[in-house]
C-alpha cells in the first residue's frame, strides 16, 4: 500500500468520524429538547390538575355552605351538583356513609329534566316532578344537611390520586 492511499483512508476515516460526531451531537440536542418539552408538559398537566382539583374542592365547599344557609338551593339541586363534583374529584368519596345520601338523592332524581328541558315542560309535568322532588327531599333532608356539614369540614388533602 502506498503512503498516499493510507493518508487518503485516514483522512476519509477522520471525515466520517467528524460527520458522525456532528450527527450524534445533533441527535443528543434533539433528545434533550424533547426531554425538556416532556418535562414542561408534565409540569403543565400537574398544574392544570392542581387548578382543577382546587376548583372542585372550592365548588363543593360553596355548594355545601350554600345548602346549609340558603333556602333557594333545594336539596335535589344540591345533591345533583355535589354528586357531579364529588364524582369528578374522587368517586370513592360518595361511598362514604356520611355522603352516600347525596348519591341516593341524585339517583332518585336524575331523571328529572333541568334547565331548558325543565322550562319546556308543561305546568302539570313540572308539578308532578316538583311533588316527586318534595317527597325525596322530605325523606332525606336531615341526612343531606348532615352530609353538607360534613363536607364543609372535610379535609380534602386526605384524598390521594
Amino acid at each position: 500500500m502506498s503512503k498516499e492511499y493510507i493518508y487518503f483512508l485516514t483522512a476519509l476515516l477522520l471525515c466520517v468520524c467528524v460527520v458522525l460526531l456532528i450527527y450524534i451531537q445533533r441527535k443528543f440536542k434533539q433528545m434533550k429538547a424533547i426531554k425538556r418539552e416532556e418535562e414542561l408538559q408534565k409540569k403543565r398537566v400537574a398544574e392544570r390538575y392542581k387548578e382543577q382539583r382546587a376548583y372542585l374542592i372550592e365548588s363543593i365547599g360553596v355548594i355545601a355552605k350554600a345548602y346549609e344557609s340558603d333556602e333557594r338551593l333545594s336539596c335535589t339541586e344540591a345533591c345533583m351538583r355535589l354528586s357531579t363534583l364529588l364524582s369528578a374529584l374522587s368517586p370513592t368519596l360518595l361511598d362514604k356513609p356520611e355522603l352516600s345520601v347525596i348519591r341516593e338523592v341524585h339517583r332518585k332524581t336524575e331523571h328529572i329534566p333541568v334547565k331548558d328541558k325543565w322550562k319546556a315542560l308543561s305546568k302539570q309535568e313540572r308539578w308532578g316532578f316538583s311533588k316527586e322532588m318534595a317527597k325525596v327531599e322530605s325523606e332525606h333532608e336531615t341526612d343531606v344537611i348532615a352530609a353538607a356539614t360534613y363536607l364543609t369540614t372535610y379535609d380534602f388533602d386526605l384524598i390521594v390520586h
